[in-house]
């Protein structure tokens, strides 16, 4: 996680990451997907909360981790 990448989580919303087995990402500013222990989707954003199917979830939480591997735009 950097500044590049990270975004705020409210405390419960935090919880369920950490302890509960939940996966969020920040896709963007304001926009962020999640993926439940059970293999539910949820893309959040200032439009709402939209469900998608687990392989969607997993493919924008593997973007992320790219994005957040390759560091910050313009940093290399």
């Amino acid at each position: 996680t950097g500044t590049h990448n990270s975004g705020p989580l409210a405390r419960r919303n935090h919880r369920w990451k950490t302890h509960a087995g939940y996966q969020a990402r920040q896709r963007a500013p304001g926009h962020y997907v999640w993926l439940t222990p059970n293999g539910l989707g949820f893309l959040t954003g200032p439009s709402g909360t939209h469900p998608c199917s687990e392989m969607e979830a997993r493919l924008h939480l593997a973007l992320a981790d790219r994005r957040a591997a390759a560091g910050p735009p313009g940093a290399g």
